[in-house]
């Protein structure tokens, strides 16, 4: 949860490409996607999501990546 008091969470499949999602959910209810994986950018997200002091989101996916041994990606505000 950000100091907004809104939600993040992936899915680990689904999305433009079916392999998975980076999502906010307002704290009014409105979900917006942030990122949909394509497998070259990683393929289902797992683990949890973390922030950092500048509000860059971090996590893991599973798989995709130049390996398909999966990635650990940033989002940048």
């Amino acid at each position: 949860m950000d100091a907004s008091g809104n939600l993040y969470g992936t899915t680990f499949s689904g999305g433009g490409f079916g392999d998975g999602v980076v999502y906010e959910l307002s704290a009014n209810g409105t979900e917006t996607t942030l990122h949909s994986f394509s497998g070259s950018d990683g393929s289902m997200p797992v683990g949890g999501l973390v922030f950092d002091g500048q509000g860059n989101l971090y996590g893991t996916t599973a798989y995709g990546g130049t390996s398909n041994d999966g990635v650990v990606f940033r989002l940048t505000p």
